[in-house]
């Protein structure tokens, strides 16, 4: 899936750079967009809610394991050892290139090196990073990393006034869904013209802790079907029956984005209020809806498997941070960072297989030995235990 989103994401940014998509709002820099095709790659975004939203599930899931069926607990110390690890890594090699390449002019002080490698850069609004515009959704994440011990620590203790799993689970989603609704209000906030146009509070967590709360909701849900089938909201259970049609309403809501009654649809420009908040709602119910089916308990889909599990999605998948983080990179080592390069389907092939190949040596040379010192430093073990439930008729064991 990550694989998926990575494609996603790099297709939308190489239509915005192809000219594909229209843009007016900064001046020299404007280009028309090409009608339709613009329109379906700008609303390619909707792949990026992908990301918060299995960080949420995934990083959560062992936690609410805990609080709804008494697994063991995850280590705090193990756990955020494997994020950075998995993260910092890769992300500092590809900074230093870019920092290099592409930034060189704008370092006046120390702060300006140390800032992005510390990724605050997403709190200042002059600190622009050419190259690596995209690396705000990483201090997203980074940011839910280290509040996630706190989250479940605070969830797990809402949780323990209900009765039974179902209730402590309609406990946690409660919570999750407060928070929800405080991203949305925040997102409010970053539409309003007293902010003005591109506000750098527009890449702040609390705008997109919303994606990664709907994500944590996914996780209490598909514990408690696991520990407790039948008591599984009728909604989920239809899921668990017919899991691919929540992929069918995820390609409605991303025509219904293309073709949003607000704004300018294919358009970069920076959204006012109501298409803001409706691309908000919309891109947040794409990233659940394309989600949800992989956290359903012993349910599969012929479709999703074809599409996930094959070898070319299973290596993207692999290598999705790579390609994450190098894709834009590529662009503006073609393009020098202009806009309207020369064609998409080129700009495409050079930004595809040049990130693939950026993607693949970071993988094997940065990521997975980096992951490998996990043991070897103590820290914690390689491969991170997973608390499962082993049901049979009498009774349900934990493992």
């Amino acid at each position: 899936m990550r694989g998926l989103a990575a494609l996603g994401v790099l297709l939308t940014h190489v239509g915005l750079y192809s000219a594909q998509v229209s843009l007016s709002d900064f001046p020299g820099m404007e280009q028309p967009g090409n009608g339709f095709a613009g329109v379906l790659l700008q609303q390619l975004h909707v792949s990026l809610p992908i990301f918060f939203v299995l960080s949420g599930v995934l990083l959560y899931r062992p936690w609410v394991l805990a609080a709804l069926g008494g697994t063991k607990k995850p280590g705090v110390r193990p756990y955020l050892w494997r994020r950075a690890l998995r993260t910092l890594p890769a992300f500092w090699v590809t900074l230093a290139v870019v920092l290099i390449a592409f930034n060189s002019e704008g370092i006046q002080n120390v702060w300006h090196v140390v800032r992005p490698f510390l990724l605050l850069q997403v709190y200042e609004s002059e600190a622009y990073l050419f190259g690596l515009e995209q690396s705000w959704s990483l201090a997203t994440e980074i940011a839910f990393y280290a509040l996630l011990p706190v989250l479940a620590w605070a969830l797990n203790r809402v949780a323990r006034g209900g009765a039974d799993v179902a209730a402590k689970a309609r406990r946690i989603v409660l919570v999750l869904t407060a928070v929800a609704v405080a991203g949305f209000a925040f997102a409010a906030y970053t539409f309003t013209d007293s902010i003005g146009m591109w506000p750098i509070e527009d890449k702040w967590p609390l705008k997109w802790m919303g994606f990664i709360a709907a994500g944590m909701a996914l996780a209490t849900l598909s514990a408690a079907a696991e520990i407790a089938p039948e008591k599984s909201p009728r909604l989920y259970r239809f899921l668990a029956r017919k899991p691919a049609s929540a992929w069918a309403a995820a390609l409605v809501v991303y025509f219904i984005a293309c073709f949003q009654p607000f704004g300018e649809p294919g358009s970069a420009n920076y959204p006012g209020m109501a298409q803001g908040l409706i691309e908000h709602v919309l891109y947040l119910s794409f990233g659940l809806l394309a989600v949800a089916p992989l956290t359903l308990p012993n349910s599969r889909s012929k479709l999703i498997d074809a599409v996930l599990t094959n070898p070319v999605m299973l290596y993207l998948g692999k290598v999705s941070y790579g390609l994450y983080l190098w894709h834009i990179a590529i662009i503006y080592f073609y393009n020098e960072g202009v806009f309207g390069a020369d064609g998409f389907w080129e700009l495409l092939a050079i930004c595809f297989f040049g990130s693939l190949v950026a993607a693949t040596l970071s993988y094997y040379i940065i990521e997975s030995p980096a992951m490998r010192l996990r043991e070897k430093l103590g820290k914690a073990p390689k491969e991170a235990s997973v608390a499962t439930f082993e049901r049979s008729d009498h009774l349900t064991s934990v493992r």
